[in-house]
């Protein structure tokens, strides 16, 4: 008799202080469209309102908007254009900051969810990204 297949135990939905555990696993990766990019895999200690621990893990992209506001909370600075990207000086283990944690239906079945950052607390005053590259330009990654 075999094990059930892992499931990951989800994060309840919440409010939660985050604090980076590990430096983010960078990971080139190719689009169904040819394009080269970097997911990039963070680790989390999560903290509730109550004291309560918890662990996350979660990749994002640079097209995902919370992978902005991320960076933003590290201390990132938007370019001129307001992109913001996370270079390889960058050190993030031990920074906090303060989110949601939503669980988000997956797109393929729909009896699965995923928990996932959601309203990353900013300052008010970081500059929104253009929305698209001007033509010829590349994304630096």
């Amino acid at each position: 008799m075999g094990l059930p297949p892992y499931e990951p135990q989800q994060v309840p939905e919440g409010h939660y202080r985050f604090k980076v555990m590990t430096e983010p696993e960078k990971t080139k990766r190719t689009s169904s469209g040819g394009n080269d990019f970097v997911s990039i895999k963070f680790s989390f200690k999560l903290m509730d309102e109550l004291g309560n621990i918890r662990y996350h893990k979660e990749s994002l992209v640079p097209w995902n908007p919370c992978y902005r506001d991320l960076l933003l909370a590290f201390g990132a600075k938007p370019d001129k254009k307001g992109n913001v990207h996370l270079g390889d000086e960058a050190k993030v283990v031990g920074k906090e900051f303060d989110a949601e944690i939503i669980h988000e239906p997956d797109k393929d079945d729909p009896r699965k969810s995923w928990s996932r950052i959601a309203n990353i607390k900013l300052d008010d005053d970081v500059p929104s990204p253009e929305e698209e590259p001007e033509e010829g330009e590349k994304v630096p990654f």
